[in-house]
């Protein structure tokens, strides 16, 4: 694959821009709606583990669809090679880049445990965190199948389409402090449930934050990967 304009050797830096970003945040969205309303209406017809298996569906179903959103958008207009997608090396040290990943993700825990105290403090538990189900989370061996879709899989797809496509692509227009706050507000909106919509606003900025300040998207999905890891995991030991 050719590079374009040098585009593959700039961490960081994307060819596509803001009006293509708008378009694969619209498909996403109708996308994931279809997914989830398809779901609503056929749900009934699942006898055993309906929302493990919706989860993991789910999860894989969006991760496609943002596969081939950003190759249609992004890389397959210019023939970018997959190195696009920034997947390279950070380039920070190896020190600082584990640092700010550990430092990313303790900053969103410790926020959300805030958050969720002052949201029970002041009674409004309509935006508090919501208590996922253990049922969510395959029986038995079967948690490998929900551990990699949700500690595995989602993270390395949103962090291509929330860092990647969109913060990437909305910087040449907005500049890096907006476009980090913008592709934030996407990536809070997409979770959709009141209570997970601020943490979540904090959470995208801060791995926008991680994405630029390495140059690679590997720390932002080591930190997204270590907090679903962390929430999984006490869905299956608390089940």
């Amino acid at each position: 694959m050719q590079t374009v304009g040098g585009f593959e050797d700039v961490p960081g830096v994307v060819p596509w821009r803001a009006g293509e970003v708008a378009v694969g945040i619209f498909v996403i969205l109708a996308y994931s709606s279809l997914v989830g309303g398809i779901w609503h209406l056929t749900e009934n017809w699942v006898r055993r583990y309906p929302d493990a298996i919706a989860t993991w569906g789910f999860s894989h179903l969006v991760g496609l669809a943002i596969l081939v959103v950003v190759w249609r958008l992004g890389l397959h207009p210019r023939r970018l090679s997959l190195s696009s997608l920034g997947f390279v090396r950070p380039i920070t040290t190896r020190l600082t880049t584990g640092g700010l990943a550990v430092l990313v993700l303790a900053a969103s825990l410790l926020f959300a445990g805030l958050y969720s105290l002052l949201m029970r403090h002041l009674g409004w538990s309509a935006l508090m965190p919501p208590v996922y189900p253990p049922e969510i989370v395959f029986p038995g061996l079967g948690a490998l199948a929900t551990i990699e879709a949700l500690v595995v899989w989602t993270p390395i797809m949103e962090e291509i389409f929330f860092r990647r496509f969109v913060f990437a692509g909305l910087t040449p227009r907005l500049g890096i402090p907006r476009a980090i706050v913008v592709s934030a507000l996407v990536f809070s909106a997409f979770h959709i449930v009141p209570g997970v919509l601020v943490p979540t606003f904090v959470t995208g900025m801060l791995l926008a934050w991680l994405y630029h300040r390495t140059g690679s998207l590997w720390p932002g999905i080591v930190a997204h990967a270590g907090q679903n890891a962390l929430a999984v995991s006490a869905l299956i030991l608390g089940g």
